[in-house]
């Protein structure tokens, strides 16, 4: 007990000689103006002392300062590029015993620095980073030796004007354990992380070990923990709990490099297992990367992100998801030379590769099998014709992205679901160069028919042109147009179709391509059914009845061929030639309609024939012609009759041949022209022949 009572008094006096020894040797206030003097000197920047600074003896020796800023560089504004509440500097009680001053422990509270790059690119922090300083240089901290450094409540916030992105550190709390040459260390961090574009707030957490050896310029991190919980509209599903963990990693500044081993990441459920190198790693670093995502639910993933259990009927997405990629990055490069992902039965695999820094080319190849895409896409919303209608006048086309791109791909698939369409096969080239986006020729299967065809935009002028061919051979109607609405569709039939000419538009949106659209086709459907109307009750009744004819999902008329050619010009397709067959019934007549408005106008001519024919049969009519005006949107247009005016001047054109008949039996014959241009009638008639009995 009394040898524990000799060494604490020993302490006690070293301490009190210690104390003695900083007050008499160290007046830290008459270095304020020397250091400002030499910061500004070698910086250009003010460093102002806006309180005094005062010596500390508890918990240790060390000096305290008052609040502490730096001034931006020229051209940066007035406000500091660095401002702190205080400081605190803990020194060594044993040099200074000898007259040596050496630091122990660093601490500062309320750290606010500000980083900038301003719209040419320069950045606040570029004049205190010498650009001659190679990798090698040890920037005098081979010895650096700490016993700890604490940060509370910090701030940092970095602002790029180029790119209009701005994140902020807050509420950082940072406290490093000591710190030895070579030799592990223990760090732990605490903040909020603030981004506008895009907007979240995440609470973040970092732990781990690291071993800096700054002499020779090697140093490893090591049981690298990150967790964070994200909130906020860019954020997936409204929150999000993430964790990164890093089993190892190893910097080499000497040979520019950087390896990462036993890498983790984990959201919503999922989980990607990988490692990484880079070379490069101070100017431009080249990344090289590869993940594995072992089997998770796909339909917990798409809980977190739609609020909707993974046990509800309307929960989406694939019970077994597993994916490998590997890519490289690095100064204007990014490839992906291999990637796949299984999705319960389906498969996705390809290669992609995007060059260049201002002019981008771009490289895909994209093989599907058996893939539902409408997983990943929003639910398809409610019909709102007005939304429609102004979503098609907004540029779909980004004309300068388009001009500046060069791309060569191409999309294989089978059995591909796309927007609530099925496709059996699709072969789909894409190239774009020079302005001019080529899709085709492509191919595609579905619905029991064959889709072929082309599609050029061409940029080049003040005006995007779109230019389309195609041709369709055997599509069923009612299973494609049910899945595309997303309803039953009540027509049928099987349709062919072919541009005669190619169709050719003008604009960056729908609506102005419509309105321009300009072309010649040719359709054909076969053995359908065409809902709402039944034509050949129409007929039949057109002479007890007479104006609007109703449409009744319960009335439909079914027809063996119905042909035709559409006339586009101004974006109204004009149809003079319309043959429609049906049994007991043949259809002729001419419709305009106008893709913009979706309006109709035209007038159908009926017919009842003695003929069960639905297709290909003659064309010899019973009864006379009823007229059957349709007018409305072409998706559900209305019919009207005005039967007694047509039968009104045909019964009279009938008359009157009846009547000019029986006057030439008895008559003779008609009027004849003689050669010099006379008339005279015909003698022979039946009142003649009854004359010259006499």
């Amino acid at each position: 007990m009394r040898i524990l009572l000799y060494i604490c008094g020993v302490a006690v006096g070293l301490f009190v000689l210690a104390a003695i020894l900083l007050v008499l040797m160290v007046d830290p206030n008459k270095y304020k103006s020397e250091v400002s003097t030499l910061v500004k000197a070698k910086t250009g920047r003010d460093l102002v002392f806006e309180g005094d600074v005062s010596l500390a003896f508890f918990p240790r020796l060390g000096v305290r300062t008052g609040p502490v800023r730096l001034s931006n560089p020229p051209g940066f504004g007035d406000k500091p590029f660095a401002h702190a509440q205080s400081a605190r500097v803990g020194v060594k009680l044993l040099p200074l015993l000898v007259g040596k001053v050496r630091v122990s422990r660093v601490g500062m509270d309320g750290l606010e620095l500000h980083l900038l790059r301003d719209a040419g690119g320069k950045a606040n922090w570029a004049d205190l980073v010498d650009d001659q300083t190679n990798a090698t240089t040890s920037w005098g901290l081979e010895g650096l030796a700490l016993d700890g450094l604490r940060l509370r409540d910090g701030t940092v916030t970095w602002e790029d004007r180029q790119t209009g992105s701005r994140y902020a550190i807050a509420n950082a709390d940072v406290e490093v354990q000591a710190i030895r040459p070579a030799r592990p260390f223990r760090f732990d961090a605490n903040y909020v992380l603030q981004s506008v574009a895009p907007r979240y707030d995440a609470q973040v957490k970092l732990t781990g070990t690291a071993a800096l050896n700054v002499g020779e310029g090697r140093h490893v991190l090591s049981n690298l923990n990150l967790t964070a919980v994200a909130q906020g509209k860019d954020v997936p599903g409204g929150r999000g709990d993430f964790k990164l963990t890093l089993r190892e990693l190893k910097v080499d500044t000497p040979s520019h490099t950087a390896e990462g081993e036993g890498l983790t990441l984990s959201a919503y459920g999922a989980k990607a297992d990988g490692n990484f190198r880079a070379t490069n790693i101070d100017d431009g670093p080249e990344i090289w990367c590869r993940l594995d995502v072992p089997d998770f639910d796909g339909r917990k993933l798409s809980a977190a992100l739609t609020g909707v259990s993974a046990d509800s009927p309307r929960a989406g997405g694939y019970r077994h998801i597993a994916a490998n990629v590997e890519f490289k990055r690095g100064r204007g490069l990014l490839e992906v030379p291999e990637f796949s992902a299984s999705l319960d039965d389906a498969r996705v695999e390809g290669s992609f590769r995007s060059m260049g820094l201002v002019e981008k080319a771009y490289h895909l190849d994209a093989r599907i099998v058996g893939l539902d895409a409408d997983h990943f896409l929003p639910a398809r919303k409610a019909e709102n014709p007005t939304a429609e209608a102004a979503a098609e006048k907004k540029p779909f086309l980004n004309v300068a992205k388009l001009r500046a791109i060069t791309l060569d791909g191409r999309i294989v698939a089978e059995r591909l679901k796309y927007k609530g369409l099925r496709l059996t096969s699709l072969n789909l080239p894409v190239t774009a160069r020079g302005g001019v986006l080529d899709v085709g020729p492509a191919e595609a299967r579905l619905y029991d028919g064959e889709v072929t065809g082309s599609l050029r935009v061409d940029a080049r002028g003040a005006e995007p042109r779109t230019t389309l061919s195609a041709r369709v051979t055997g599509l069923r109607l009612q299973p494609y147009l049910s899945d595309r609405a997303g309803k039953a569709s009540a027509y049928a039939g099987a349709l062919d179709l072919h541009t005669l000419s190619p169709l050719t538009g003008q604009g960056a949106s729908l609506y102005a391509i419509k309105r321009g659209l300009c072309g010649k086709v040719h359709f054909s459907v076969r053995d359908g059914v065409f809902p709402g109307v039944n034509l050949l009750s129409v007929a039949r009744d057109s002479t007890r009845k007479r104006g609007l004819v109703r449409a009744s999902t319960n009335d439909s008329t079914r027809f063996g061929s119905v042909d035709g050619t559409a006339v586009i010009a101004g974006g109204v397709a004009h149809v003079a030639d319309l043959d429609f067959k049906a049994p007991f019934l043949r259809v002729s007549g001419c419709v305009d309609a106008d893709l913009t408005t979706k309006q109709t106008a035209g007038e159908l001519r009926l017919r009842v024939v003695p003929s069960t024919t639905g297709q290909g049969g003659g064309s010899g009519v019973v009864g006379l012609p009823v007229p059957l005006r349709v007018s409305g949107p072409y998706d559900n247009p209305t019919f009207t009759t005005d039967y007694l005016r047509s039968i009104g001047q045909t019964a009279l054109d009938a008359v009157g041949g009846v009547v000019h008949g029986i006057k030439n039996v008895f008559t003779g014959g008609g009027e004849k022209k003689r050669q010099s241009g006379t008339t005279h009638k015909n003698s022979g008639g039946f009142l003649d022949r009854v004359k010259n009995l006499f």
